[in-house]
């Protein structure tokens, strides 16, 4: 009795203790994760400045950060740039829209039927490796230099990159869970929302990451090599004037708004895969 009750004040003690050091390495954590980032970017920053502000006379290829970040101010001010950025924008969503529309769908059910799966993983397979780029002059000549040319090159960039992981999520479902379900009489609608759904989550989503990651890449690659318009536009304007600080702005600005859809995507993904374990 006395042991136990040893243990248990032993254990009282650790509890709190424990739970400290917890808390101590959780802000460690999060302050390296904040501190970190900024004293890389500090660097590099004084780094660029350095090497940009040494070269005689300046550099019209390279720009120094002070002149980016005027540049970046600067073109966030400008109504051209905003009238630009919707006018790619409008392609990308209704592009990046028809993949993951079409994509989740097809790889969903090609992962659940072994005899689909024969049938297409190999056009898949081509579709991934192949060079995206080479069916873009295909496509303009089908459909012009038009809006729906530009929807068409992003959806084709981004299908295949969806389709594939949802696909892999689909058919990893253990089997296990699938035969249960259906011996307490559940139907093949439940096993799909109770079951392949969200097993298949983080695929999914890992999926409509790469599928957004070649979209905007097919977005940048149709607008600086066949259809100059919006963001594209821009860039091969300030190229032209060799305004080296406003191709860097704009690049930028194109980064930090698909690091900035990344991020949403993981936190749809997060609150969808707590609901799911709510539900369940």
């Amino acid at each position: 009795m006395l042991t136990a009750a040893g243990s248990a004040i032993e254990t009282g003690v650790a509890q709190p203790a424990l739970l400290a050091k917890w808390r101590r390495r959780r802000r460690v954590e999060r302050t390296a994760a904040v501190v970190l980032p900024l004293g890389v970017g500090a660097v590099c920053a004084l780094l660029w400045q350095m090497g940009a502000a040494a070269r005689t006379g300046g550099s019209v290829l390279l720009p120094t950060f002070t002149d980016f970040v005027g540049a970046v101010v600067r073109v966030l001010a400008s109504v051209r740039f905003w009238h630009a950025l919707w006018t790619s924008e409008s392609a990308l969503l209704l592009g990046f829209a028809i993949a993951v529309a079409a994509g989740i769908p097809l790889g969903l059910y090609v992962g659940r039927h072994r005899t689909v799966d024969g049938l297409v993983s190999g056009y898949l397979d081509i579709a991934v490796v192949t060079p995206t780029a080479v069916f873009m002059p295909l496509v303009i000549v089908v459909l012009g230099p038009t809006f729906w040319a530009r929807v068409a090159v992003i959806a084709i960039f981004g299908l295949p990159f969806v389709v594939v992981p949802t696909r892999t999520g689909s058919a990893t479902v253990p089997g296990a869970l699938v035969s249960m379900t259906r011996s307490y009489c559940g139907s093949s609608g439940a096993v799909w929302r109770e079951v392949v759904l969200p097993a298949s989550v983080p695929a999914i989503f890992n999926g409509l990451r790469q599928g957004l990651a070649h979209a905007l890449t097919g977005m940048v690659i149709i607008e600086l090599t066949f259809l100059a318009v919006g963001i594209g536009r821009l860039i091969q304007d300030a190229q032209a004037k060799f305004d080296a600080a406003s191709v860097f702005a704009v690049t930028f600005l194109i980064v930090a708004q698909g690091v900035a859809m990344m991020a949403l995507l993981q936190r749809a993904q997060d609150g969808l895969s707590g609901q799911w374990r709510a539900r369940s």
